[in-house]
């Protein structure tokens, strides 16, 4: 596995043992793992409301914030439901892609001024898709603080259905965008995605050293994130830094990725390499663990 310039030119993602992930990384480069959580810390699940983080990974993320790595949640999950899932882990998220967005010293932060997101005019959207649902079985309807997601991971047969009903809804709203998931529509305001969330929090890092950002996800949400850190620059400081990050597809999907994993499973193998290279770091640098207990 190379992880170099090649790899760029390449249209199709190039697999990544996830043992081996490491093989390439530099032990002069810090990093910041940007992390989705539906389909990648926790398993696809056909009710969003059963899907949980295992504590195992909980902890190895944890190891890995002890060797003073920066990692945060980029989800398309409300903050709430995120910060549950996470619990009792600490670290910055960017929730319902990129809306809500909290530092992990409890301070909330939002990509998108909320204060001009129309309340009314979402109850108004959410409304009209519990009507146009009420004929249908095996469609959920989420409700979060900014937007409303319409799954119907119970029943695929009402793909094409659904894009009617959200797509129908949308003609009436021209300051929201449909954006599709995996088995899921959801209506957001306009503006909202996870590439503009992470380089957001980019922004917001408190480093003098130059961060190299890897983001694994397994949705088409998490595309917008895969271009922001393969090809974008940040302002920090007033200069314009580039990103030379890594973007990781977890699937076998189309992706703009560069690189990919198989599933979950292997995520966890990955976290694992990664937790390990820090450990041989510390023993080559003698840098201190900075232990922080789970609360």
């Amino acid at each position: 596995m190379t992880l170099g310039r090649s790899a760029r030119k390449n249209r199709r993602p190039i697999y990544i043992q996830p043992n081996r992930f490491t093989d390439s990384l530099s032990h002069q480069q810090a990093y910041y793992l940007f992390l989705d959580i539906d389909g990648t810390l926790a398993d696809f699940t056909l009710n969003p409301k059963d899907s949980i983080i295992p504590k195992s990974t909980l902890l190895l993320l944890q190891q890995i914030q002890n060797y003073g790595v920066k990692i945060a949640a980029v989800t398309g999950r409300s903050l709430g439901e995120a910060r549950q899932m996470l619990s009792p882990l600490r670290l910055p998220i960017a929730a319902t892609h990129g809306l809500e967005i909290a530092l992990h010293d409890g301070s909330d932060n939002h990509e998108k001024d909320l204060a001009s997101i129309d309340i009314t005019e979402l109850a108004i959207i959410r409304q009209a898709i519990i009507q146009s649902c009420t004929a249908f079985d095996g469609f959920t309807i989420e409700h979060k603080p900014y937007s409303v997601a319409l799954h119907f991971r119970e029943n695929p047969s009402l793909a094409d259905t659904a894009y009617t009903i959200m797509t129908k809804v949308l003609t009436k709203h021209n300051n929201w965008v449909l954006k599709p998931g995996k088995y899921v529509w959801e209506l957001v305001p306009r503006g909202a995605n996870k590439g503009t969330a992470i380089l957001t929090l980019l922004k917001k890092t408190q480093s003098s050293e130059s961060l190299c950002p890897i983001f694994i996800g397994d949705d088409s949400t998490d595309e917008a994130g895969f271009m922001a850190i393969q090809g974008e620059s940040i302002s920090l400081d007033g200069y314009q830094h580039p990103i030379k990050g890594m973007g990781i597809k977890v699937g076998h999907e189309p992706t703009h990725a560069h690189y990919y994993v198989d599933g979950t499973h292997e995520v966890t193998i990955l976290l694992n390499s990664f937790l390990s290279f820090y450990k041989q770091r510390r023993a080559l640098t003698k840098e201190p663990v900075r232990v922080r207990h789970m609360l």
